[in-house]
């Protein structure tokens, strides 16, 4: 994966009612390079292949406007059916994880219209 800002990955089109599920995470100081490895190349595609999860846009925070920002990844998930189901489902999935990835702070968000 290259060092681009945001990343559209798998979009399909569909006339059923859509959530979005919104993550925010971070790197482990000094393994941001892995993490972005694991994050965009295996987790996000994992994700995909659930029920439900039909696309996802990953993006990196470039600048930190004000002071330190809490986070510096966000993915938005678009859902079919419920952004509530659709994290319930994907934490109870054992996804991998990687021990570049923060895991002392996170958000996993259910938004809707």
């Amino acid at each position: 994966m290259t060092d681009t800002d945001s990343t559209d990955l798998k979009t399909e089109p569909s006339t059923t009612t859509r959530e979005a599920l919104i993550t925010l995470v971070n790197s482990v100081p000094g393994r941001d390079a892995e993490f972005k490895e694991w994050y965009w190349g295996t987790h996000v595609q994992e994700v995909l292949a659930l029920p439900g999860f039909i696309g996802a846009r990953t993006l990196r925070l470039t600048e930190e406007p004000g002071g330190p920002a809490p986070f510096r990844y966000a993915t938005i998930y678009e859902v079919e059916g419920t952004a509530s189901d659709a994290r319930n489902l994907m934490f109870g999935s054992g996804l991998s994880t990687s021990d570049a990835m923060d895991l002392s702070a996170m958000i996993v968000a259910p938004f809707t219209a």
